[in-house]
Parts: C-alpha cells; sequence; structure tokens
C-alpha cells in the first residue's frame, strides 16, 4: 500500500506509467524537487506570519501555536537553538531573512544540517561521561548506533526496503 501510494503520488502525467523524473521521485522522493518545493511551502505555512514568503530570525525561532478565537500561545522552547540554526543553516546570505532559495537549501537532503544533526544525536547518546569527546570505548559500547546510523547506513537513510 505504501509503494502504491508513493507510486500515485510520483505518477502526474500518467498514472499507469512514470517519466524519467517521476520515477527518481518515486524512487527518492527526497530530491524531487516538488517535493522538495512543497516542504517550503509547508515552512512558509507554519512560520510566516506576516505572509511575505520571506521568513524572518523571530518567525522561524519562536513557534506559535493557535488557540481558541483571540488565543495564540508563544512557544519559547529551544528558542536560542533555533535561531542559531537560522542565522548558521537557513539565512545564507545574512541578511536576516530567508527566500524561497534559501529554504530550498535548508531543506535539501545535501544539506550539511542534516549530518551536522545526525553528529549530534550520536554524540548525546553514546557520549556516557558527557565530555562532549568520544572515545574509542563509548563508540564500540553501542556499535549497533554508530552501525545503524544515517552517516554510515546511507543506503537506510533514503531506502527502507533495505
Amino acid at each position: 500500500m505504501r509503494d502504491k501510494a508513493s507510486w500515485m503520488e510520483a505518477a502526474r502525467s500518467n498514472p499507469d506509467a512514470l517519466t524519467v523524473d517521476e520515477f527518481l521521485a518515486f524512487t527518492h522522493p527526497e530530491s524531487s524537487a516538488a517535493n522538495q518545493l512543497a516542504l517550503v511551502d509547508e515552512l512558509y505555512d507554519k512560520f510566516d506570519r506576516d505572509g511575505d514568503e520571506l521568513l524572518t530570525e523571530d518567525e522561524f525561532a519562536v513557534l506559535q501555536t493557535e488557540g481558541n478565537e483571540d488565543e495564540t500561545v508563544v512557544v519559547r522552547q529551544d528558542e536560542n537553538e533555533r535561531r542559531a540554526e537560522f542565522r548558521k543553516s537557513v539565512d545564507l546570505n545574512g541578511d536576516g531573512r530567508a527566500d524561497r532559495r534559501e529554504l530550498l537549501h535548508y531543506v535539501a537532503p545535501q544539506s550539511p544540517r542534516h549530518s551536522e544533526h545526525e553528529a549530534e544525536a550520536l554524540l548525546a547518546l553514546a557520549d556516557g561521561d558527557h565530555d562532549n569527546m568520544l572515545s574509542l570505548d563509548e563508540i564500540l559500547a553501542h556499535p549497533d548506533l554508530f552501525l545503524k546510523s544515517k552517516m554510515v547506513d546511507t543506503g537506510r537513510s533514503f531506502h527502507d526496503e533495505f
């Protein structure tokens, strides 16, 4: 059923056949331009509060959830981390705003932020003595964690059928 749904998503021109681009979207949805554009649109829907199609650091960092009628809740959890991520990974030209081009780079699977997040997660999970460094013993104590990591097993990152 999952494969059929993926096929139907990719088959835009003919439901019974895929073009080369559609086949790539079917087998590698993470690299599909249409999927990446959809992710950017979702970012705008979620964060672009003034609707100008430019994300500011405040819009990206300060999360808001809608409540009843006039009630809006501001969530400041990890705001400093989100601000740092905006400056480092989203706002590529440093002008304080992220346009569609910058957001496309941000969501692209080739973006270095994905491997940075994976490395941070591995460090947090395996750093037993909390010195922000991994020793050989700490790595050997968690072999499955590292061998199943997206950084080591890249096929698993893109193809869960392996």
